[in-house]
């Protein structure tokens, strides 16, 4: 098998509109930078692309004019380029009124770039993988209530909090490439957790920028000049962020809380790639399909939100939600319409796309499919779907169902084609 790694450097110049926010920001700075980030991997006439991008998302638009530039110029075809988004909240706004297409067209010409370089960087590699644990860092924001319903960020020591509503992952994946001279060349990490850990008004790449900095810091061969490539994957993490609940006072501890998961992280992950003894491989392919779903008719979706503004068991931030529904001026999205979903595989390893803020829950379905493999769910591949939340999500409660007009069900859909694909492709 051959490997190669590039990244580009798709920090927009300030002065965009800012993501991730109902109020309107614009930057003003960068704290750090924004990196669209390809591994490419060859087995004989098959080669995959893999990316990831420190965006909060992209649209089906921007995903094609990747594909299209990749396969132009290097033949690899379109159905077997995976892109994920990081879903950074301190990044540009990629879709809506603020959207700046001159931005988006350059991107994906970088980020294609970025793809071309991975390729041309190619040497044949040995592939360790393994896993690890990262606990304690990202939690289930989604909490049982004593009033009987589920509140999202309820609050940190919040009195009324029965216990949360949703599992969390900790797990930590990784793969170690090594040159034919048994160096290491580069590593993909992968981790889940909402990336969204630094706000205001500067550019940056939140935990995800400081975990693949530090890993390159610590896995960079002494005496070499070639950059040790790094990708780090977000995995379904709709329900999981950074705070504790139980714990009031961590707010005022070192590290902050980009620090301590990107920190966490590349130390966990080096620990793990350093314990491996890395070896041929040439199992490699990728598969996808389109899965039919539909949305949930506007007027009952509209309906739904207004109910929820009269029920006073409704959380601070699903009343927030319902509230944006009704003021919205317009829904144009079709009731019915398809979803691609991909999956690739590298040996012992599976990676779903999962075309949304996938809940954690259905991540961990996918996984607990493979038993015998090192399987994760990517957040935001190759689509925006926005929350996908899992089926008894909806009658729970809570922002995440509040914010989708998928139908109930859309989610466990998405995830048992993946993990059809999945099963095509280890067979």
């Amino acid at each position: 098998m051959q490997a190669g790694f590039g990244e580009v450097n798709i920090t927009p110049p300030l002065g965009l509109a800012m993501a991730g926010y109902f109020t309107e920001r614009f930057a003003e700075g960068i704290k750090d930078h924004l990196y669209s980030r390809a591994l490419v991997l060859s087995e004989g006439d098959t080669h995959v692309a893999l990316v990831t991008t420190d965006l909060i998302s992209f649209m089906s638009q921007d995903l094609a004019a990747v594909r299209e530039r990749v396969e132009k110029r290097l033949g690899i075809p379109g159905s077997h380029v995976f892109i994920a988004a990081s879903h950074t909240h301190t990044g540009p706004v990629t879709r809506g009124a603020l959207r700046n297409d001159g931005y988006m067209e350059q991107w994906a010409a970088l980020t294609a770039g970025a793809v071309e370089l991975a390729f041309r960087d190619r040497t044949e590699v040995t592939l360790g993988v393994g896993k690890g644990s990262l606990p304690g860092v990202a939690f289930n924001r989604r909490f049982f209530m004593k009033n009987g319903y589920v509140h999202t960020n309820p609050g940190v020591g919040n009195p009324d909090i029965i216990e949360p509503a949703g599992p969390e992952d900790s797990d930590v994946i990784v793969l170690r490439f090594d040159g034919p001279d048994g160096t290491p060349v580069g590593m993909l990490t992968s981790f889940a957790c909402h990336c969204d850990t630094v706000g205001g008004n500067r550019f940056s790449a939140d935990w995800v920028g400081v975990a693949a900095a530090k890993i390159r810091e610590m896995m960079q061969p002494k005496g070499t000049t070639r950059p040790f490539g790094v990708m780090v994957i977000n995995c379904a993490s709709g329900d999981i962020n950074h705070y504790n609940v139980n714990d009031p006072d961590r707010r005022k501890r070192w590290p902050s809380f980009t620090e301590e998961i990107g920190i966490g992280l590349a130390g966990e992950s080096v620990r793990v790639a350093v314990s491996l003894s890395p070896k041929p491989c040439d199992q490699l392919g990728a598969a996808s399909t389109e899965v039919k779903l539909q949305r949930m008719p506007v007027e009952e979706f509209l309906a739904k939100s207004k109910r929820a503004l009269e029920d006073p068991r409704v959380g601070r931030m699903e009343r927030t939600r319902a509230e944006s529904n009704l003021k919205r001026t317009s829904y144009d999205e079709p009731e019915e319409f398809t979803q691609e979903v991909m999956c690739v595989r590298t040996g012992p390893v599976l990676i779903m796309g999962g075309p949304g803020e996938m809940f954690t829950e259905l991540g961990l379905r996918f996984k607990n499919a493979f038993p015998d493999n090192f399987a994760m769910v990517a957040n935001l591949a190759n689509g925006w779907l926005g929350y996908v939340p899992s089926a008894r999500a909806y009658e729970e409660g809570g922002y995440e169902a509040r914010s989708t007009r998928l139908q109930p069900g859309s989610g466990e859909a998405l995830i048992d084609a993946g993990i059809a694909l999945g099963k095509q492709l280890v067979k």
